[in-house]
């Protein structure tokens, strides 16, 4: 089943700003296309955690919501999950990971993680977590 969206959801991801942390540049590219596909007008990449960290300190980016991948070397998704929500109080962090264990996926959410997809991951997947993020 294919999920669907409307034009609030269009307008509403054409709206946002978002930043998509990966390590891996064919994943990078592949969720930025994504989002793109689905409306979003502005979307910065970052290549790790510490790019992103980087970006949010430098005002290159300014996100509404993050992507981020969640096992990266260095500064991991947990560490930009932290950072990110100190210096911006109200941005939603994705986590997007091959981690299973539900542990983890708790451990993530108390830390103020707002949703998670899991690795791989389908345009319908990325939907459902981007419409729970809008209240949809």
């Amino acid at each position: 089943m294919t999920e669907t969206f409307d034009d609030a959801f269009t307008a509403w991801m054409a709206d946002k700003t978002f930043l998509v942390v990966e390590d891996m540049s064919s994943s990078r590219m592949l969720e930025a296309s994504l989002l793109r596909g689905l409306g979003a007008k502005k979307v910065v990449a970052a290549v790790d955690g510490a790019d992103a960290l980087a970006k949010l300190d430098s005002g290159a980016a300014r996100p509404d919501i993050i992507i981020c991948d969640w096992i990266m070397p260095g500064i991991d998704g947990m560490g930009v999950l932290e950072g990110a929500k100190q210096r911006i109080p109200g941005v939603k962090v994705v986590m997007v990971t091959a981690k299973t264990d539900l542990d983890d996926v708790k451990v993530a959410l108390e830390k103020g993680a707002d949703g998670y997809v899991a690795k791989p991951f389908t345009r319908d997947t990325l939907v459902a977590s981007l419409k729970k993020l809008k209240g949809a």
